[in-house]
């Protein structure tokens, strides 16, 4: 199994030496789960070497903060009004996955499930996020004197 599983492994990470620590990952969750029964040992093995490519890929996948992100030729604030600018700053201030999930929704205009699966999250999770995020946004905003 263990060129097949390389095979996969390599297709996915691009890279032997961390194909090869994938590899070994796998084979090792495959071996504490010996006691079992499996009836599909290959599939099995392939679907984790699968998941666990995946896994270290998003890990060695560079971050960039949204905020940090320029848009050549364009400014953010332009074309926006003070209010439209204040509410930007005060979004700016959640937490990083209440902006995120708030911009995916309302910015992309993404549906709930698929933020969920996106960010590797609930339903629920990114509902009560967006909730609070949306409560927290108010607060400020009222507070602020502006209107709404």
């Amino acid at each position: 199994m263990r060129p097949m599983l390389m095979a996969t492994a390599r297709r996915i990470v691009d890279d032997e030496a961390e194909a090869e620590d994938v590899v070994q990952d796998a084979l090792l969750r495959l071996w504490q789960l010996r006691d079992e029964p499996v009836q599909n040992v290959e599939g099995m093995a392939r679907v984790v070497v699968q998941h666990l490519s995946i896994d270290a890929v998003r890990r060695r996948r560079e971050n960039i903060p949204v905020e940090e992100i320029e848009l050549v030729g364009t400014s953010l604030s332009e074309g926006l009004n003070d209010t439209e600018i204040h509410m930007m700053a005060l979004i700016r201030q959640l937490p990083t996955m209440q902006q995120t999930i708030l911009r995916l929704r309302h910015v992309e205009e993404m549906e709930v499930i698929k933020i969920a699966e996106l960010i590797g999250a609930t339903e629920v999770m990114v509902r009560q996020s967006l909730s609070r995020a949306r409560r927290k946004l108010l607060e400020q905003f009222t507070q602020k004197g502006l209107k709404r």
